[in-house]
């Protein structure tokens, strides 16, 4: 059998969601999602300035901003965590490869674990941030984000208030169709390690591709309305490792309103072994 490692690899193979004790995988488990999502188109050349190399901004400059609100991951023996994710509609056109899809700009997550195992195996941007569940406020669904306690971000969903999860449904709802799926098109990475001597130049920097869905989802509860999201702007001392990022996206001007979304989920596992591939 073929091991994975991760750092530090002196303890044997690596445990987490590609692998666990022994060498087991999870495939087969499932996963319990509520997908918060606002869309807006904006200025091309404004996202142009924060996509890397070989990368530019797709006909419609979509902005995709997704909290996802996770229960029961089998990999964390039940446990989860939520995070929050930056998409951008853009084209990679390498020397062999040109596709188009979702460019995951940055990802928060609410749980170190899985940034350390996100970056190091499959080059997710993953960075850590509190991610509470969400809550009802005036019949109106919210969520935030915050590190230190400095809150950076907040989302509201106008009229939506969430009912315990539909347990009742899952057994009897089909696996949805890729075109109805909460991931319709690919996701590009970039992923990029410095070189431990001349940091400056990379050891690792090239992109990743997660095909369109990869994840057998059965889509029990759907919503579509009015949403606010907000970016709070920082200073260095408030955020000072990843500041720039967050003001990057509080500054994308909004050029027309798409609306929100919410989705419920029963999630088919995908480790996503085999299922990657290096453009170039």
């Amino acid at each position: 059998m073929n091991y994975i490692y991760r750092m530090p690899v002196g303890f044997g193979p690596s445990w987490g969601p590609r692998q666990g004790p022994g060498g087991r995988r999870f495939e087969g488990s499932v996963s319990r999602t509520t997908f918060l999502t606002w869309t807006y188109a904006t200025e091309p050349d404004q996202m142009a300035q924060w996509l890397p190399p070989g990368f530019r901004p797709a006909a419609d400059p979509v902005v995709t901003i997704r909290g996802l609100y996770n229960k029961d991951f089998a990999w964390l023996a039940g446990r989860a965590y939520n995070y929050v994710e930056v998409l951008f509609r853009a084209v990679f056109k390498g020397a062999q490869d040109e596709v188009e899809g979702d460019y995951v700009a940055v990802m928060w997550e609410g749980m170190a674990d899985a940034c350390l195992v996100g970056r190091d195996e499959a080059g997710h941007p993953k960075i850590y941030a509190e991610v509470p569940d969400t809550e009802t406020r005036d019949g109106n669904t919210y969520g935030e984000m915050s590190w230190e306690g400095f809150k950076f971000f907040e989302h509201e969903y106008e009229g939506l208030v969430l009912g315990p999860w539909p347990h009742d449904k899952e057994a009897t709802t089909p696996i949805a169709p890729m075109e109805q799926s909460t991931m319709v098109r690919p996701r590009l990475h970039y992923k990029y390690f410095a070189n431990a001597e001349t940091m400056e130049v990379p050891d690792v920097a090239y992109t990743v591709m997660t095909p369109a869905g990869s994840y057998e989802q059965r889509i029990l509860e759907r919503w579509t309305g009015p949403a606010r999201v907000e970016f709070v702007r920082s200073c260095w001392e408030d955020l000072p490792t990843f500041g720039y990022m967050s003001n990057a996206m509080a500054d994308l001007p909004v050029v027309e309103d798409r609306g929100g979304a919410m989705t419920r989920v029963l999630r088919g596992f995908n480790d996503l072994r085999g299922s990657l591939k290096i453009l170039k």
